[in-house]
């Protein structure tokens, strides 16, 4: 879970910016991180720090700060489960993600299905990959990658706006439940296939489901 009191020499510190919180998250990331973020080049992880700096500064000086950081994570969690319920291992199975396993419409199964959809979701991709389909794989780890630090980013903005951490984790996880469902269900029903039918489709579609937890925020 993501904090925003972080252990100092002379005990707990807590960041007094946004900007410094979203700075020091994602300098951790690409020091510490073993999925691949460590290794981009020095540019591209300036780009990523100014974009996101910039998307903090926006809150900042918006008439609606939590309605408008709660747009974004909405946007980036959309983002980020699109392709994180193709990587049970690296997204599902991650600390963050673990506890979506089991729950309705998250079967953390779709990575076997890769193979015969890809022509169909990552045309052009499969098109240059090999038989590893090396290509589609890269494109999905990057792009949930990318999705991912953006949301993660949001809902350290978000901590500092709300009056309690948890509220903003409580908030993130309820959209992953949601998205994460949705879109395990969309690429099935696309499929033709069977499987769990998320809570989402239970109330008609995800957009009634997220207007639900906008007015349970008071964001709508």
């Amino acid at each position: 879970m993501l904090r925003l009191i972080e252990s100092g020499r002379n005990g707990p510190v807590k960041p007094t910016t946004i900007r410094e919180s979203v700075t020091s998250y994602l300098d951790d990331r690409f020091q510490c991180d073993e999925r691949g973020l460590a290794g981009l080049d020095r540019w591209s992880m300036e780009r990523i720090r100014r974009e996101n700096r910039a998307k903090a500064e926006l809150v900042e000086e918006s008439r609606d700060p939590v309605g408008h950081c709660y747009q974004n994570l909405i946007r980036e969690i959309d983002a980020e489960a699109q392709m994180g319920i193709f990587l049970p291992d690296h997204a599902l199975q991650a600390a963050r993600l673990r506890w979506l396993n089991g729950e309705p419409g998250v079967t953390g199964r779709l990575d076997l299905d890769v193979p015969r959809i890809a022509p169909t979701l990552f045309a052009d991709e499969a098109r240059r990959s090999g038989h590893d389909l090396d290509l589609v794989w890269i494109t999905i780890h990057a792009r949930f990658d990318r999705a991912h630090i953006e949301a993660e980013t949001s809902e350290l903005i978000l901590m500092h706006l709300s009056a309690s951490e948890d509220d903003a984790a409580d908030t993130a996880d309820e959209l992953r439940e949601v998205f994460y469902a949705y879109h395990e269900e969309r690429i099935r029903r696309r499929d033709h296939q069977g499987g769990p039918r998320s809570r989402s489709s239970r109330t008609g579609s995800v957009e009634a489901e997220v207007h639900r937890l906008d007015e349970g925020r008071g964001c709508a």
